[in-house]
């Protein structure tokens, strides 16, 4: 989550820790009221929008930020993917086989004995 303080100009600066990484601003280029929101600084991972955007409030424009943000946590963070992260690692020759699941037709051509012969 990030932590937002408002500047004295109305404009935000959002936090994570003492580093700054998000800003919120007022448009100047537009009449009405409208926020640009811009996350600072991060590597954007394929196929993901922009880290900036604008909104018609502050709180919208911060809202958006965050969601932005914990998203880029979320897909940073190494949680279960470990083990899968350190397969991926490994030279393909390296890596232990998949077990292949067994086809159906094999399975239904070990039926017991019973039913075997109850079908004669």
């Amino acid at each position: 989550m990030i932590r937002w303080e408002q500047l004295g100009n109305r404009d935000w600066q959002g936090f994570s820790g003492e580093l700054p990484v998000a800003s919120v601003v007022r448009d100047p280029d537009v009449g009405q009221e409208r926020w640009l929101w811009q996350i600072q600084g991060l590597k954007r991972p394929k196929g993901w929008r922009k880290p900036i955007g604008h909104r018609t409030t502050w709180l919208d424009a911060r809202r958006s930020a965050d969601a932005y943000w914990e998203k880029w946590l979320a897909a940073a963070s190494l949680r279960r993917d470990l083990q899968r992260l350190a397969m991926q690692s490994l030279p393909p020759e390296e890596r232990p086989k998949a077990r292949r699941r067994k086809s159906t037709r094999a399975l239904l051509s070990r039926q017991p004995i019973a039913a075997q012969h109850l079908r004669a």
